[in-house]
């Protein structure tokens, strides 16, 4: 099996874990896997050969399963996606897995089973894949309207059931947009709208502008920095306007 591209570095969080463990998703099944150890897994998949071949044969198709699995469970983003489609989106989100298990080897420290931690990579290239999928029929265009809901809607949101607290949402609310409208360029309010309150993932705006992934971030960067440092400045806690934003446990 040919291993050509290098990816992107993958950064490891707990997303795999709260994604199964929410969704009631039980680990793909290792049954059809030969048996090995941590340290068995590691050796042969760096033998090269026949031992690596058969290895990586043996791990991709584990991978394949958990991307397939995952993508089925993310299917609420996926409904425009066909059958075809979606199984094309396993197979590479199982082959990205694979080169990023390779391409970190050398970084698994055996704190886990060695499936485990490669389950994860499996999983999170599907979040990832499934995240981006869904925002392909959407109009940018219409979200970056800066003239849009998002903020009649932050403003009026009730669902919390405490008028004190709806009340000082509302003010804090008026006052960031506020700022946004005084302070930050309309490609920063673009940005801070776009990524933060439509959800957008930032690759998506990066292709919709033609752009870079650097120039994006600086601007979603700067934008948070100067709303952070006005607000401080109004008298603003931004980890109490934190709390006041989010949802009650």
């Amino acid at each position: 099996m040919l291993v050509s591209r290098r990816p992107r570095p993958h950064r490891e969080s707990g997303r795999a874990a709260r994604y199964t463990s929410s969704r009631g998703i039980p680990p793909v099944g290792t049954d059809t896997l030969k048996p090995r150890t941590n340290s068995e897994w590691v050796r042969e998949l760096s033998a090269g050969g026949e031992t690596q071949a058969a290895a990586l044969e043996e791990l991709r198709a584990y991978l394949l399963r958990a991307a397939r699995y995952a993508l089925a469970r993310a299917h609420g983003r996926l409904t425009r996606a066909s059958a075809f489609d979606l199984d094309q989106l396993a197979q590479d989100c199982a082959q990205n897995a694979l080169i990023a298990i390779l391409d970190r080897l050398a970084d698994f420290r055996g704190d886990s089973r060695f499936t485990t931690w490669a389950y994860s990579f499996a999983i999170n290239m599907a979040l990832v894949a499934a995240r981006r999928e869904s925002w392909k029929k959407v109009s940018l265009d219409a979200l970056l309207e800066l003239r849009g809901p998002w903020g009649r809607r932050i403003e009026s949101d009730t669902r919390f059931g405490d008028p004190e607290r709806t009340s000082r949402r509302a003010e804090a609310w008026r006052v960031i947009q506020e700022i946004m409208d005084r302070d930050l360029s309309e490609r920063q309010r673009q940005t801070l709208k776009v990524i933060v309150a439509d959800e957008v993932p930032l690759d998506e705006l990066v292709r919709h502008w033609g752009s870079t992934r650097n120039a994006v971030y600086k601007l979603l960067h700067d934008a948070r920095r100067k709303l952070k440092s006005r607000l401080e400045a109004r008298g603003f806690d931004p980890r109490e306007l934190l709390d006041l934003f989010s949802k009650p446990t």
